[in-house]
């Protein structure tokens, strides 16, 4: 959600839309290889330390919503159009919908979606889908390139939410130059985060890998970052 403009500048409505998204319909969209979470950490990071703030509420989301009663209600959804993400971006839209928003769906090709909503000139710039795959196995991956608002660059932008908050920017840069990752102090600042509700997270992928039956299965690495070891499959 861009927290620079409306509606999505007022913490109730970034809340509300928290509160509003049901991670369980998002699930059965992504055929259960999605195991939910409303954090920005995954399970099995350094630091993660599960919570949920915004459990499903749809009243709860509608009432934040009454009391901002937010000025602009016109809002652009962004998404690609590869599945499933545009059918979860068509449910986002249609969340936002229920909660008294006027939606323009915008879906493009997945082939140049990230440099569209990366440019800060394009227009209507509000809100939309996005996932995020880890560049290098730290925390850091997941603070420094979408929260910190060193991070916000006119083209190539990653942080699409366009926070920038002076009191949780030096904390970033402060774990990031440890020497050793401080898992207290990621779980701090992954709550510190999602307290602002600056963005509505759904899940973490569960992805798969299929092999034949003569492949030793004892012996396959699997790496969260890289993905199969192919050198490691050897035959029974």
């Amino acid at each position: 959600m861009n927290t620079t403009k409306a509606p999505f500048d007022d913490i109730r409505v970034r809340r509300a839309v928290n509160y509003a998204i049901d991670s369980q319909v998002l699930r059965r969209i992504y055929a259960e290889q999605l195991a939910p979470t409303q954090q920005i950490l995954p399970p099995g990071m350094p630091g993660y330390r599960k919570f949920e703030l915004y459990p499903h509420d749809m009243a709860k989301a509608r009432r934040l919503i009454a009391r901002a009663k937010p000025r602009d209600r016109r809002v652009t959804v962004w998404g690609d159009n590869e599945s499933p993400n545009e059918e979860a971006t068509a449910y986002y839209a249609q969340v936002l919908r229920e909660l008294g928003f006027r939606v323009h769906l915008k879906v493009l090709s997945a082939d140049f979606y990230f440099s569209a909503i990366g440019n800060l000139s394009t227009p209507n710039l509000d809100t939309g889908w996005s996932d995020w795959f880890e560049d290098y196995p730290h925390p850091n991956d997941f603070f420094q390139p979408l929260l910190s608002g060193e991070a916000i660059f006119r083209h190539y932008n990653s942080n699409f939410t366009q926070i920038d908050v002076p009191v949780l920017n030096p904390r970033i840069a402060g774990l990031r130059e440890r020497p050793r990752v401080s898992e207290s102090g990621y779980a701090a600042l992954d709550r510190s985060y999602m307290n602002l509700a600056p963005m509505a997270p759904y899940g973490t992928r569960m992805l798969s890998t299929f092999v034949s039956k003569s492949i030793d299965l004892d012996k396959v690495v699997w790496n969260p970052t890289f993905g199969d070891d192919l050198a490691s499959f050897q035959f029974k």
